[in-house]
């Protein structure tokens, strides 16, 4: 069997978590996978529809990297981003997809190391699922 390589997507806040990613690829600190990183103004303003053209366009897993709460310039940015996230992982399992391909992380701006863990973590869970449903529905068609 081929070895598989999942793609991750991961939704961050521009503020917060997207200079973190972006601190800690810079860095060649051990970046597991490809993650691919979308920056956002508010983590909040992620919808289910984002996730769900994620995966879609072949990621076999995805997450959201908003700033702790205490420290969100949106205040409520991502108490609104986990709500959603919670909302689409019932979607997501309404389709048929694996919940565990989805998930919250808050971390701040110095957390690079924290940034790599949640990576690494969601690599982690998409190689042991395997590839998408999606992308196996897309070749059976």
């Amino acid at each position: 069997m081929k070895h598989f390589e999942p793609i991750v997507v991961a939704f961050c806040c521009t503020f917060c978590a997207g200079n973190t990613a972006l601190g800690a690829r810079s860095k060649k600190s051990g970046h597991a996978s490809p993650v691919r990183v979308i920056k956002l103004p508010c983590v909040g303003k992620i919808d289910a529809i984002h996730v769900l053209k994620a995966f879609a366009s072949g990621a076999d897993g995805v997450f959201v990297a908003g700033g702790p709460f205490s420290q969100c310039r949106f205040i409520e940015g991502m108490a609104t981003a986990q709500k959603k996230i919670e909302y689409t992982k019932k979607l997501l399992k309404e389709l048929g997809i694996e919940t565990e391909r989805l998930e919250a992380f808050a971390l701040s701006q110095t957390e690079g190391k924290h940034f790599i863990e949640a990576a690494e973590e969601m690599v982690k869970r998409a190689r042991a699922l395997g590839p998408s449903p999606l992308k196996k529905a897309k070749k059976a068609a």
